[in-house]
C-alpha cells in the first residue's frame, strides 16, 4: 500500500516494520507483583526526490494522510548533503521461535532464593521478541525474527542496596543465581561499616561492569558515531585513527553482528547487515560508526550501524575485553588497595558532549577501600571527570566480563569489572 502511495511521487523509498511482543515481571518484596505482556508496532519511512530526503516515523500502521504529508514536505526541503541512492546487498532472512514466557517466574524465584541474607529483593525481567521487516524501492527486501531478555535485581539490607543485571538473548543466558549472590556478598561485605561523604577530590576507582560499561558505551555512542564526526562534536576526527587515544589495556569492540550478543541485529534500517566495528584496539583509535550516508561523506565504509534512524549511527551492543585482573569483588578490593568502589550509577549528565565533560550518580552502595578491604560506605558520591580521562586512566580489568543491561543503560555490554587512576569525584 505504501510504495502504490508513493508511485510517481518520489524516486525512492524505504519501509521498516517493527513489531514487539513484550512480556514483563516485576516482583518486590520478594514476590512478583505484576506479569503482563503488550504488543507494539512502528513503522519508520524514507523517502527521496530530486536528493531531497525525509523521515517518517509512526506507531502502528502510517496513515495515507501521514504519508502525503511526507511527501508534501520533500518540495520545500533543501538537497540533502548526506544523500546517496538506495543500495547494497539483500537484507537476511532470520527467524528464530520465541522463547516460553512461562519460565520467567522462576528466573524470580531463583534470584531471590540466591540473595541469601538480605532483607528484601525487587526488580523486573522483561522478555521481548522483536519481528523487523525492510523493504525498498531498489527491490531488496528481507526479514527477522529475534529474542531478547534482561533482569535487573535491587537488594536491600537496612539503609544499605546492591543492584545486579544479566542480559542475553535467550532464558537460559540468564544465570538468576548469580544476581542474588553478587547483591548478598556485597551488601554482607558493607554490613557494620561507618559511613562517611565523599569529598571533591581525585582518587583510584574500582567500577563494577554496570557503571564501567555504561560509561565507555556513552564514548562508542557520542564519539564514534559518524554523524557526530561530521557534525565536529566528536572529540576525535578522521585523522585521530590509528592515534593512541587510550589505555593500552582498552579495546572496545561493537558486536552488534553476533548471534550471542543481546543487541544481536540481523541488519539495520539501510538493510545492512552490521559488521564487527573496533572503536578502540589496545588504545588505539581504530573505527567509527557508520550509516552509508555517513560513510560517503567521510570517504569510508558503512558498518551497518543505522539501528534506530536513518540520520545517525550507533552502537548495538559494545564488547570490553578484559584484562587479567582478579574475578572475585575481594580480590579486586587487594588490586585497588586504596580508593573507592561504585556499584552502580544513574543520571548520567553530559557538561560538554565535544570534551567529554560528564557527570554519573552513583546508585546503591559505593564503598571507601583502604589497604585492600572495604573501610567505610560513602554517602552521596558522584563521578565528575570527562570521558577521555576514563579511558586513558584504565589500570586494570578483570578476567571475565559480564553481559549487562538494564533501563538506565544507553546500551547493552558486554564489560570487565575495572580500575581507573586519578578520577575526579564529588558529592
Amino acid at each position: 500500500m505504501i510504495f502504490k502511495l508513493l508511485a510517481g511521487r518520489a524516486d525512492e523509498a524505504a519501509v521498516v516494520k517493527i513489531k514487539q511482543l513484550n512480556y514483563m515481571i516485576r516482583f518486590a518484596n520478594d514476590e512478583i507483583t505484576v506479569f503482563k505482556n503488550w504488543h507494539s508496532e512502528n513503522t519508520f519511512i524514507y523517502l527521496s526526490k530530486a536528493r531531497k530526503t525525509a523521515f517518517v516515523g509512526v506507531t502502528g500502521p502510517p496513515t495515507v494522510e501521514k504519508i502525503e504529508e511526507a511527501v508534501k514536505s520533500l518540495a520545500s526541503l533543501p538537497e540533502d548533503p548526506l544523500y546517496i541512492p538506495l543500495g547494497g546487498p539483500q537484507p537476511a532472512k532470520y527467524h528464530e521461535p520465541p522463547e516460553d514466557f512461562s519460565k520467567l517466574p522462576d528466573l524470580v524465584k531463583t534470584a531471590v532464593d540466591s540473595a541469601q541474607g538480605v532483607e528484601r529483593s525487587a526488580g523486573v525481567v522483561h522478555l521481548a521478541y522483536v519481528t523487523v521487516a525492510y523493504e525498498d524501492t531498489a527491490g531488496r527486501e528481507g526479514s527477522y525474527s529475534v529474542n531478547r531478555i534482561y533482569m535487573t535485581m535491587r537488594s536491600f539490607l537496612g539503609e544499605l542496596s546492591a543492584t545486579s543485571a544479566a542480559a542475553g538473548r535467550r532464558i537460559g543466558d540468564i544465570k538468576a543465581e548469580r544476581l542474588g549472590e553478587e547483591n548478598s556478598h556485597i551488601l554482607r561485605l558493607a554490613k557494620g561499616l561507618p559511613q562517611t561523604r565523599a569529598e571533591p577530590s581525585r582518587t583510584n576507582l574500582l567500577l563494577t561492569p554496570l557503571v564501567f560499561g555504561h560509561i565507555i558505551s556513552e564514548i562508542a555512542a557520542v564519539w564514534a558515531s559518524g554523524s557526530e564526526i561530521l557534525a565536529g562534536s566528536s572529540r576525535y576526527t578522521k585523522d585521530d585513527l590509528g592515534r593512541e587515544v587510550a589505555s593500552p589495556l582498552l579495546t572496545v569492540i561493537d558486536i552488534t553482528h553476533s548471534q550471542e550478543a543481546f543487541g544481536y541485529t540481523p541488519f539495520d534500517m539501510e538493510g545492512l547487515t552490521p559488521r564487527p566495528v573496533d572503536v578502540y584496539k589496545k588504545g588505539v583509535l581504530a573505527g567509527f560508526l557508520h550509516t552509508r550516508r555517513t560513510a560517503h561523506a567521510l570517504g569510508m565504509e558503512p558498518t551497518g550501524h543505522a539501528l534506530y534512524n536513518w540520520a545517525r549511527p550507533t552502537p548495538g551492543h559494545v564488547y570490553i575485553a578484559p584484562g587479567d585482573g582478579g574475578t572475585d569483588v575481594e580480590d579486586l578490593f587487594r588490586e585497588l588497595k586504596n580508593g573507592v568502589y561504585i556499584h552502580n550509577n544513574w543520571y548520567t549528565r553530559f557538561q560538554n558532549v565535544k570534551t567529554g565533560q560528564f557527570s554519573t550518580v552513583g546508585r546503591d552502595v559505593a564503598l571507601e577501600v583502604k589497604n585492600g578491604k572495604p573501610a567505610a560506605v560513602i554517602k552521596y558520591i558522584r563521578i565528575a571527570d570527562t570521558l577521555e580521562n576514563v579511558a586513558k586512566n584504565v589500570a586494570l580489568l578483570s578476567k571475565e566480563t559480564k553481559q549487562v543491561y538494564w533501563w538506565d543503560m544507553p546500551t547493552p555490554t558486554h564489560s570487565p569489572y575495572a580500575i581507573l587512576n586519578n578520577i575526579g569525584i564529588t558529592t
